[in-house]
């Protein structure tokens, strides 16, 4: 498994829009091949002010994802002036334990 991490640092007055624009998203990625959920969480501690994560079954499949018209269409639809005004922070992980299933190293 694979996942990808961005981290939010939104000003205050458009947290609202930016959930909305996430609880409204497009959700053409949901059929994307590899793709397996997305969570968009509140940070507990720390500068960011959202932190959204996506997993995928491999790293190639995160790939072909990002260079497909499905990325496109989705991120042509961002709140571009909430974005202009937000610093965002990427990681990239891959998942060597995953507790909801059997770990491959004792496969």
């Amino acid at each position: 498994m694979f996942v990808f991490i961005s981290h939010l640092t939104v000003p205050e007055a458009d947290h609202s829009e930016l959930e909305r624009h996430f609880r409204e998203r497009s959700r053409l990625v949901d059929g994307f091949p590899g793709f397996l959920y997305l969570q968009l969480m509140r940070p507990q501690a720390g500068d960011a002010t959202h932190t959204f994560l996506t997993a995928w079954e491999s790293r190639d499949a995160f790939r072909a994802y990002m260079g497909s018209r499905e990325h496109s269409i989705s991120h042509s639809r961002e709140p571009g002036e909430i974005m202009d005004r937000t610093a965002v922070r990427h990681e990239a992980f891959e998942v060597l334990m995953d507790s909801r299933a059997e770990p491959e190293w004792r496969s």
